[in-house]
């Protein structure tokens, strides 16, 4: 027996039965451009909340429509992906039934990130007392940067996650080294990841449907 399938023995059924699924859920490209899609219109409400003032309808909306619009696309989003693939990408993809989430999995790994976020956040306070010569705006775009890449980089689990993981990271501490305004900022970050986000899923998708159906199964 290989090395490789000797290692594939001695793992957990349960850790190669989650990785499989996790496989098949980003072998389309539509979580990716369901997650392109959502960073761009945070992008696109955060730029019009910096191109009126506030107080203004123009403000207002942006701001209503940032707080109703990102939820409600993110609620019914796995909602649609589950219908597309039925209706149209079965013969592609075929038909994966997630299994249950586990409660306890889930707290644990909800506690992990709550911790590590915390940690993040005081650590980006010190460096905003002591590292004075990054500007506090700087601290949260880069804070939110790297957190934003670490959760893509876990919750993706593939090399196309992992690298838009590290370039969301490497630009929210690009901006932590400008004088851009924290609005100004999230668009940037938000609309630049959320484009490469929104092409990947599309290059993903159009490679899959190109496919013959013996290849794509």
């Amino acid at each position: 027996m290989s090395n490789i399938s000797h290692s594939i023995a001695n793992q957990n059924p349960d850790v190669i039965a989650n990785r499989l699924l996790q496989t098949a859920h980003n072998r389309d490209g539509l979580p990716e451009m369901t997650i392109g899609f959502t960073f761009l219109l945070v992008a696109a409400t955060t730029w019009l909340q910096t191109a009126f003032h506030p107080g203004s309808l123009g403000y207002t909306a942006a701001v209503l429509a940032e707080a109703l619009l990102v939820p409600a696309l993110i609620l019914i989003s796995q909602w649609a992906i589950k219908k597309l693939r039925r209706n149209f990408l079965v013969e592609k993809v075929g038909f994966v039934e997630l299994k249950p989430v586990n409660r306890k999995r889930f707290a644990v790994l909800f506690a992990i990130v709550f911790v590590a976020a915390i940690s993040v956040a005081l650590a980006a306070v010190a460096g905003a007392v002591f590292l004075k010569w990054i500007p506090p705006t700087g601290w949260v775009l880069a804070v939110s940067g790297i957190g934003g890449g670490l959760l893509a980089a876990i919750a993706g689990r593939s090399s196309r996650f992992i690298a838009g993981g590290a370039a969301m990271a490497a630009t929210g501490i690009a901006l932590a080294f400008t004088n851009v305004s924290l609005q100004t900022g999230f668009t940037i970050l938000y609309g630049s990841i959320g484009l490469l986000s929104l092409v990947s899923g599309i290059v993903v998708f159009l490679l899959l449907i190109s496919k013959p159906v013996a290849e794509g199964n």
